[in-house]
């Protein structure tokens, strides 16, 4: 009787196929598919918080959900683009002959474009601040104090991590 020809390891192999490749599958589209969750759950939960801190009313919580859309939208397109150009400078360091003209060009693009980020960013809290009250104006101008020194102590922790993968 052949290897292949006995029916029980046939179908034990069969399956150990199967569960590996679901394995992998899970392996390569998992991250993606929790990464969406987290972040979509990350923002949910900032958007709650700041409606909750703030005492927004319901017309107030409506408006704010619309600024929050918008800008979500507008600098999620901008990060993008961001990100394309790094990747193109990236593979400019694996070229041999790169002009600075080139690679100024595109740090310029860079600047150019986190700047307008952080614009938008800025037009984000001024219409969030027309929404409120002047007794939510103190607590939003706190909040927004807290906010930023926490990117900075995040970011300050990123580049001192020696498992953050920072070059920096």
């Amino acid at each position: 009787m052949g290897l292949f020809e006995n029916k029980r390891f046939t179908i034990i192999s069969i399956s150990v196929l199967v569960v590996l490749n679901l394995i992998l599958i899970g392996l390569v589209v998992g991250p993606e598919l929790g990464k969406r969750d987290r972040d979509r759950k990350d923002g949910d939960r900032r958007r709650a918080y700041v409606e909750k801190e703030l005492g927004f009313t319901k017309e107030q919580k409506q408006a704010y959900d619309s600024l929050n859309s918008s800008h979500r939208t507008e600098t999620k397109a901008l990060q993008q683009k961001i990100d394309e150009k790094r990747r193109e400078m990236f593979r400019l360091t694996q070229l041999d002959d790169v002009s600075i003209e080139t690679i100024d060009s595109l740090t310029t693009d860079i600047g150019t474009l986190v700047s307008n980020m952080e614009l938008r960013t800025y037009e984000h809290i001024s219409n969030i601040r027309a929404l409120c009250t002047p007794e939510q104006l103190q607590k939003l101008d706190s909040l927004v104090q807290r906010m930023i020194k926490s990117r900075r102590d995040r970011e300050g922790e990123r580049k001192t991590s020696p498992s953050s993968g920072n070059l920096v």
